[in-house]
């Protein structure tokens, strides 16, 4: 349990270390939490249908889709969490790798 709340405050950094990216901002660490937990959620649930569905573009794109996922689900808990501001979409669509890449090695961890 002390591994998962460890797992969730670092993905909570990497996304206050994204509001260095000019155009991206978060009002406070809880919110970056909000934003990490919601991530998290969206990255289990959402994610592998939309992987599915997505499937013929995926494999035509030889899986450089799966940026446009990630910048997808970035942009929807924006949307849902009002304190995370993504202001421009180049930004946001960085930001959007840089967090998956993190994601990826907080996971492995």
């Amino acid at each position: 349990m002390i591994k998962l709340v460890i797992k969730w405050i670092l993905f909570a950094f990497v996304i206050m270390g994204t509001c260095y990216l000019p155009g991206i901002s978060v009002d406070g660490f809880p919110y970056a939490m909000l934003v990490a937990l919601l991530l998290t959620i969206a990255s289990i649930f959402i994610k592998p249908i939309l992987k599915i569905v997505t499937f013929p573009a995926n494999l035509l794109s030889f899986g450089l889709f799966n940026f446009v996922i990630n910048f997808a689900i970035l942009y929807a808990v924006s949307i849902f969490v009002p304190q995370y501001h993504l202001e421009n979409y180049l930004s946001a669509f960085i930001a959007s790798v840089l967090i998956a890449l993190a994601y990826s090695i907080i996971k492995k961890v």
